[in-house]
Parts: C-alpha cells; structure tokens; sequence
C-alpha cells in the first residue's frame, strides 16, 4: 500500500510537472503567436481606418491601402534626426510665432534682424516633419525622403550670408519625380527605388540662389498615370498621402498631391510640383495653397519623369502669392544676358 501510494504520489507530482510545462509552453506559443500574427497598434487603427472609409460618399476615397509598405521609416527619420542634434521641443516653440504661416520676406527679414538663423529654420522645419509625420495619428504621408545634409546647407548659408535672392536659404520640398541629389527620384514607383541622378535644371538653378533643398514629397505614382481611377496621391514608395484640413474626410488632389499637404501643414517654405492636366492646380485647391502653372517652356523641364511633352511643366505651390513668386523666379534661369 505504502508502496502504491509513493507511486500515486510520483505520478501525481509528475502530472503537476507536466501540467505546468504544457501550460507554460501554451502560454508561450500564444504569446508568440501574438507577437508573430499581431500588428501593432497603428496598424490595427489602420485596419479600422480602412474599413471606415469603405462608406465615404466619393468612391476614390475608399481607400484600401495608407501606408508604405515599402519604404523603410525608419532610415528616412535617422536621417533627419542626425541633423537635429541640439534642437528640442523648447526650441522648436520659442520659434514657432517665427516661422509658422510666416512669408518668405517676413522669414528673412526675422533672419537680417537676428530673430533666426537658416539653420533654426531648417531645423524647425525638420523637426515639424518629425513631430506629425512619425506618429500614424497625425501623419498626411506627405515625405517620401530627407536629403542628408539639409542643415549642413543651412549652417553654411549662415556663414556665406550671400543672399542675392529672397530664396537664399529658405527650405524647399520636391515633388519625387524631379531629380535631385541626395534621395532617389522615384515617381513613388518601387522600379524606381534606387534611381540615383543629378539635379534637375530647376534644382540646380533654385541651388544656385541659394535654395536648400530639404527633401522629396508623395505623389499620385506616376503623376496619375498608373491606373484610372486610383486614389488620388496614393504610391507605393509613399503609401496614401492625407489632407490636413481632413484626414480620410477630404481628398487631397492629385498628382502634386504632397506639395500641396507638406506647405498647407507648413514643412517648408515653399514646394515644387509638375503638371500635365491639372496636378498643380487640383492640389492646391484642395489644400487652400496658390499653385501655378506656368506657361509651357518657361520653367525647364530637364531632369524630370515625364508624361507630356507639350503639357508638362514644374510649377511652384506655397502658402502665399509673394512666396509663389519668388519660387517661380527662383527657378526660372533668363537666357538673356544684357
């Protein structure tokens, strides 16, 4: 009996083990099911994001995708947090009354007046891209890439103070099918993704006035000419770019979709955009921004993914008719020399 009673005991001992280990290994296996099979939460609000806009009055809105699943988040913001090493929250405020929906004059006359330096602005620029567009609740999807050395730009405008052109070290984004150096040139198509060129003519005519170029912008893939239909400002490289004035409840225009949301959020001081049939304008009307399109050949187009080669042109779009001005004279290199 005695002997019975150990071996009831062994076993009962043994199955406790047992138990304990099945369990364990239970609760394991489900924690890393979770963990595998589970999205985190922005993409949980993603999905149900999605789902929402499956009853929006405008069936372009319906969107099925909003971010990127291809563009590596996290490169593009090493990027730009590198170049804001010593520049906070505080920093960022005491210069907000400064710079936010401020024109191009008023920014450089705060600059003459030693308010600012083009290395703060850049920097808050920089840092505003950060504080919105990294958080899925308030992101528009709006930048595609940073260019590397923006601020190391800006610290040398400071020190060569060659200001010849009101645009002398004001921040301009790009729409991402116009070449420039640092980022790739991608039309937000993935063929595109490593596509490494030189400048622009435009690009390089805005940088010898001293423009900084701080980094690329979304679009329409293509410039709308992937699909019919598609949502505007929708690519793969950049994911569903968002107005402002209404995420998922106002269309943002197409196909200068992100150079209408990035100045109507106040990323830079001015933004490029292209036009074949309207991708300046629709943008700018949807985001409250002036956009023009020039004439056909008044703004080269040298350095540009095309479509049309009697319609297209780059166009500036900015938050003022002064500021448009002065991007368009910016890019614009007269051929007259008297």
């Amino acid at each position: 009996m005695k002997t019975l009673g150990k071996n009831i005991f062994a076993i009962g001992v043994s199955l406790c083990i047992f138990t304990f280990f099945l369990l364990n290994s239970c609760n394991n296996n489900s924690s890393k099911k979770l963990l595998d099979n589970t999205h985190d939460l922005s993409s949980l609000r993603e999905i149900e994001i999605l789902n929402k806009s499956q009853t929006h009055d405008n069936p372009r809105m319906r969107y099925k995708v909003l971010s990127s699943k291809f563009i590596n988040g996290s490169d593009k913001w090493s990027i730009l947090i590198t170049q804001l090493e010593g520049f906070s929250e505080d920093d960022y405020q005491s210069a907000y009354s400064l710079i936010y929906n401020k024109d191009i004059p008023t920014i450089q006359n705060h600059i003459t007046n030693g308010l600012l330096t083009y290395e703060t602005l850049s920097k808050w620029y920089l840092y505003r891209i950060y504080k919105y567009e990294s958080k899925p609740s308030t992101t528009l999807n709006s930048i595609i890439s940073i260019i590397p050395d923006a601020v190391t730009q800006a610290k040398e405008k400071d020190r060569l103070k060659e200001s010849n052109h009101p645009i002398y070290g004001m921040p301009i984004l790009l729409k991402d099918n116009i070449n420039a150096e640092g980022a790739p040139t991608t039309a937000g198509a993935i063929a595109l993704s490593n596509n490494i060129v030189k400048d622009a003519t435009i690009v390089k005519n805005l940088k010898s006035k001293g423009a900084i170029i701080l980094g690329k912008v979304n679009l329409s893939e293509w410039a709308y000419y992937f699909c019919d239909g598609c949502p505007l400002g929708y690519s793969a490289i950049g994911g569903q770019s968002l107005n402002p004035y209404g995420r998922m409840i106002f269309e943002t225009g197409g196909s200068s979709a992100a150079s209408g949301t990035s100045m109507a959020a106040n990323y830079a001081a001015g933004a490029v955009g292209t036009e074949t049939a309207g991708s300046i304008l629709s943008p700018s009307s949807q985001n409250s921004v002036v956009g023009l399109k020039p004439t056909v050949g008044v703004l080269s187009r040298t350095g540009i993914i095309p479509i049309s080669s009697t319609l297209d042109t780059p166009g500036p779009m900015t938050r003022s008719a002064i500021d448009n001005s002065i991007l368009l004279s910016a890019m614009y290199l007269s051929l007259i020399h008297i």
